[in-house]
C-alpha cells in the first residue's frame, strides 16, 4: 500500500465528486455520482492511489448467474469496466472513452463470492491512457483479468 493512498469507498467517492466537480458539465447533462453501473453492481471501492492503481471489491450477485449458476463473464467485464472508467477519468483529470477492452477468463465465480478488482495504469499519456486489471476471488485465486487502451476526451474551456 502507498502513503498517499486514498482508502475507503468514501474517501474514494469524495476525491471522484471532488475531482469531478471541476469538469465544465454541459447543459442538460446530470452527473450521477455514483453512477448507476456502479450502484447496479454494488461495487465498493477500496484504494485509490494517484496515478497508479483503484482496487474494489464486489459480491457477486444471484442475478448474474448463466445458465449453469456461474458468474456470466459479460457480467465480469462489467465490473472491470466500471472499474477502468473510474481509474481512468482519476487518471486524464478529465472525460475519457473506451476504445478496447480485453478480458481473459481463468477460473469460474460463484453467486455469493465476493471479487477484489484492481486496476492499474500501465501508460498515461494526453491522448491515451492503457489499463490493465486483475479479478480475484476468496482465496486469491485468479478468475480473470483484463486490459483497456481508452482516449482521453478533450474538456471544452468554461
Amino acid at each position: 500500500m502507498s502513503d498517499e493512498a486514498i482508502r475507503g469507498h468514501e474517501a474514494v467517492m469524495a476525491a471522484t465528486f471532488e475531482l469531478l466537480r471541476s469538469f465544465p458539465i454541459p447543459p442538460g447533462v446530470n452527473l450521477q455520482l455514483p453512477p448507476p453501473s456502479t450502484k447496479t453492481l454494488d461495487m465498493q471501492f477500496e484504494e485509490y492511489v494517484p496515478g497508479k492503481s483503484l482496487t474494489a471489491t464486489v459480491t457477486v450477485s444471484q442475478q448474474y448467474a448463466n445458465a449453469v449458476g456461474l458468474l456470466q463473464g459479460g457480467f465480469l467485464s462489467a465490473m472491470v469496466d466500471d472499474l477502468f472508467g473510474a481509474l481512468s477519468y482519476l487518471t486524464a483529470r478529465g472525460p475519457t472513452t473506451s476504445l478496447e477492452m480485453v478480458t481473459q477468463y481463468m477460473r469460474p465465480a460463484f453467486p455469493g463470492e465476493r471479487l477484489r478488482l484492481h486496476a492499474t495504469v500501465r501508460k498515461a499519456g494526453r491522448q491515451a491512457i492503457f489499463l490493465a486489471a486483475e479479478a480475484r476471488n476468496g482465496a486469491d485465486k485468479l478468475v480473470a483479468t483484463a486490459t483497456c487502451t481508452l482516449q482521453v476526451l478533450p474538456v471544452p474551456a468554461p
